[in-house]
């Protein structure tokens, strides 16, 4: 696969991996146009996990956490293994226009510290209909039922701004992938790229929120 690939485009360049500064709010001043989320549990090993939007404050963490993941979740989600985020990148990315794009990340309390362990994002299309969305879940959390949540509220997110359809492209040796997308009610079809990529597709009236 080139470096033209469809994970990285001059609109999308990448999934905005952030952890916060603390597990507080979101930052910035543009909270209120974006509807924000935010949501507090305890997951499965006891640990204390907090989902809020992606904040201008986050950029050194979000460093060391795509530092963090492995090779093949590098690989899965940008389509390269090396793929590395320019500084520009990062700081576009730490501070979106709400108005095209919506950004999730779910943070871990880990000995008085919060550590990022998954992201999520949907970016709306011209069309102001339709949106992508893209996602990743850290190793260790992967199977936690993290990614779900986090999927669970984009959906939310776009539906309350009257969005009517969400797709992702997922490269198709991620089976892993491509199971859990149909498990939210996602179809999977041939994409534009090519048979080494697919692309899934839902009516966000009927893509699945129950647990």
């Amino acid at each position: 696969m080139s470096t033209e690939s469809p994970f990285k485009s001059a609109r999308l360049p990448a999934l905005p991996l952030f952890v916060a500064p603390d597990a507080g709010t979101c930052c910035g001043t543009r909270a209120a146009v974006r509807g924000d989320i935010e949501e507090t549990w305890v997951g499965r090993d006891g640990s204390h996990l907090l989902l809020r939007p992606v904040c201008p404050a986050d950029i050194a963490r979000s460093r060391s956490f795509l530092r963090g993941l492995s090779y093949g979740a590098r690989y899965f989600r940008f389509g390269r293994g090396d793929f590395q985020f320019a500084e520009a990148e990062l700081q576009g990315l730490c501070d979106p226009d709400p108005h095209e794009c919506t950004e999730f990340i779910v943070l871990a309390q880990a000995g008085g510290e919060a550590v990022e362990i998954a992201a999520a994002r949907y970016c709306i299309e011209p069309d102001g209909m339709s949106c992508e969305f893209a996602l990743v879940v850290t190793d260790a959390w992967q199977g936690s039922g993290v990614g779900r949540r986090l999927m669970k509220a984009l959906i939310r997110h776009a539906r309350s701004r009257g969005l009517k359809t969400m797709y992702g492209q997922i490269l198709a040796t991620n089976t892993r992938m491509l199971e859990f997308a149909q498990g939210l009610g996602f179809g999977v079809e041939a994409s534009a790229h090519g048979p080494a990529v697919r692309l899934v597709r839902t009516a966000l009236s009927s893509a699945t929120l129950e647990a």
